[in-house]
């Protein structure tokens, strides 16, 4: 696995969503490198490597051999927004990790959720994702990854608004979307797998969010006894990526509480 690492301290691991890599967490890593040894990961296809696998369960399987190869020298934290939450929800539903504690911003597989919310988060997703899959069909990655950021930040025009920077590595990655948006893998995450999870886990979601992210992260919360969930003020789903220093202050303080 590919990765970034810089810093001192507990083990801190950042694992990034869709359309990007391990290198959006470099002004992270600036703020949080004084109190933790950070270890940026990218997920295994995200650069052009053309390595076999793609999908929940194999890069939840790739996360699950750091961490394990990790905690032998010291204790491990996680943090992922996005796919790279349900990455790590996937990781903690297959295996019993040796971590210390677990953030996730706004994961969207939606294995666990009660079937009464099924049909709102359906609906919400087929309004997110019809325009990209009308993009990617006709072979426009470029507009079906405006139209994935326009859809994740809940706003028309959400992707132009951004740093020019964040925009070229999106666009960097459109390759990963013929895979993200065919995704064979059957990923472990579901009420039952979801309930046995012991670990401490702080989910967490932007007030602003759409139904697709806050629902899943709203029963997830439910479905873990030693989770807690926090709303974040104003904010929407590209938070992390948007506002470095805010979401690391945020990392920083809810892995530095007790319990």
């Amino acid at each position: 696995m590919e990765y970034i690492q810089e810093g001192n301290g507990e083990y801190l691991i950042l694992v990034h969503g869709a359309l990007t890599d391990g290198s959006m967490w470099h002004e992270h890593i600036e703020h949080l490198k004084s109190d933790f040894d950070v270890v940026s990961v990218t997920l295994r296809n995200f650069n052009e490597s053309d390595l076999e696998g793609f999908g929940l369960n194999t890069h939840a399987d790739d996360l699950s051999a750091l961490i394990q190869e990790l905690t032998k020298i010291k204790p491990v934290n996680i943090v992922g927004w996005s796919y790279g939450a349900d990455v790590i929800l996937n990781a903690l539903a297959k295996n019993d990790l040796p971590i210390s504690k677990a953030v996730v911003y706004e994961p969207g597989f939606p294995g666990c959720l009660q079937e009464q919310d099924m049909s709102t988060w359906q609906s919400d997703a087929n309004n997110m994702f019809g325009p990209v899959f009308e993009h990617f069909s006709v072979g426009n990655l470029n507009l079906a990854v405006e139209s994935l950021i326009d859809g994740s930040g809940n706003k028309k025009g959400y992707f132009k608004y951004q740093k020019k920077e964040v925009q070229e590595l999106q666009l960097a990655k459109k390759h990963t979307l013929k895979n993200q948006l065919n995704q064979q893998e059957e990923p472990a995450i579901s009420q039952t797998s979801i309930s046995k999870i012991q670990h401490k886990v702080v989910l967490s979601y932007g007030q602003n969010t759409r139904d697709i992210f806050k629902l899943v992260t709203v029963a997830t919360a439910k479905l873990i006894k030693s989770s807690e969930l926090k709303i974040i003020p104003n904010e929407n789903h590209m938070l992390p990526q948007e506002k470095a220093e805010q979401f690391s202050n945020f990392i920083h303080n809810e892995l530095s509480q007790e319990g």
